[in-house]
């Protein structure tokens, strides 16, 4: 009597980017061709339901979509029981650490969303698994940042390049649940964004309210260092104009939104600061006893100002529209006061070199704001 035969090897388990690569050929056959493509794919790990495939001439009459129904009816549930833990694990592990091998998240995501759409209907083990991927992403996102609350509460002014890019790594993450369309964890992570982005600008807003109230050598170096990081303080302001055009926050008839109260007293403090800025370029301009490098540290920051309002782009508050427009009058100003003092043949020679000197710094904030007619006026240095 024979031993009796040993039982097959299991399928070899899937690749994260197998997994991917089945449930799209699967999700995307929209004919004959694609359908025997995707079925040689998936039988590499799986078995099907048992059933012979419908013949070529069945689903050449079929609609894409009744092509993509037979096939997850053929390979579901098990295309899910292997494909689902495999790229639960891999959105997971590829957050925490960006560098591994690809698949990436948002692929991963894609994979997982197009398996839940078909698979993963509320109730479901599925549905159930893709929940607890979501709330551990959110929350890891939401710790992550935690040390960012305490940087916020000393009376150091903001770490702006740090905190932008937990802000643009929680955007990233909100981009996976917007993806996987797990709405519970993507408001929780939501709001964490939004309170961490109104925190960040209500301290630059005090840093700059304290040099506009005392103003000495270190408010202002304070200072310089907020308004000059205006990469961090688009990230930390898109978030919230982003915000407000998504109405994540609800609105009533009679409350403003937190975060547009939070962009506009940020407009008011800037624009507080630009009319004083002004104030010392206009009283400084042509004089010789004035340094350059005072008064083109001043331009620098208007230009930075004027920088950071312009692009803020459609949906700001009105604060920032007035400001890039009362930057670009001020510009216009000072480049008219410039010219008319080289044109003073009286003027001394110093006060000659002084206006060449302010001219030169002025060039660049000009051309920044897009006022190059005015700039080429200027006398050359």
């Amino acid at each position: 009597m024979s031993a009796p035969s040993a039982a097959p090897p299991p399928p070899p388990v899937f690749t994260p980017a197998e997994a991917i690569a089945t449930i799209v050929a699967i999700d995307e056959a929209i004919g004959p061709d694609d359908a025997e493509a995707a079925r040689r794919r998936a039988s590499r790990h799986l078995k099907g339901d048992g059933h012979p495939p419908l013949p070529r001439s069945v689903l050449e009459a079929y609609p894409a979509e009744h092509v993509r129904g037979h096939l997850w009816t053929q390979f579901s549930p098990e295309l899910e029981h292997a494909t689902a833990p495999v790229l639960c694990r891999h959105l997971v592990d590829v957050l925490v650490d960006p560098t591994l091998a690809p698949p990436n998240a948002i692929a991963t995501a894609d994979a997982l969303g197009r398996l839940s759409r078909r698979r993963g209907r509320p109730g479901t083990p599925l549905a159930a698994a893709i929940d607890k991927v979501a709330r551990v992403l959110a929350e890891r996102a939401c710790q992550s940042t935690d040390h960012l609350r305490s940087l916020l509460d000393t009376p150091d002014y903001p770490d702006l390049p740090t905190i932008s890019l937990d802000v643009m790594r929680i955007e990233g993450v909100r981009w996976i649940l917007e993806i996987l369309e797990r709405r519970a964890a993507l408001k929780l992570l939501s709001e964490h964004s939004r309170r961490l982005s109104r925190l960040t600008l209500k301290r630059s807003g005090e840093t700059i309210r304290a040099f506009l109230s005392k103003p000495d050598l270190l408010t202002l170096y304070d200072t310089m260092a907020v308004v000059s990081q205006v990469e961090g303080l688009l990230a930390v302001a898109t978030r919230l104009l982003d915000a407000l055009r998504d109405q994540e926050e609800e609105r009533t008839k009679f409350v403003a939104p937190y975060d547009e109260e939070a962009l506009s007293g940020f407009g008011a403090v800037l624009a507080e600061l630009s009319a004083m800025l002004w104030k010392v370029a206009m009283k400084s301009v042509g004089r010789a006893d004035v340094s350059a490098s005072v008064f083109g540290a001043t331009v620098h920051q208007l230009g930075f100002l004027y920088e950071f309002s312009s692009r803020l782009g459609i949906g700001r508050p009105a604060t920032f529209v007035q400001l890039e427009q009362s930057l670009q009058k001020n510009a216009v100003a000072l480049a008219e006061r410039l010219i008319a003092l080289a044109a003073d043949r009286d003027g001394l020679s110093s006060a000659l070199k002084a206006v060449r000197e302010h001219a030169h710094v002025t060039v660049p904030m000009l051309n920044l704001m897009h006022l190059d007619r005015i700039s080429r006026r200027l006398p050359e240095e």
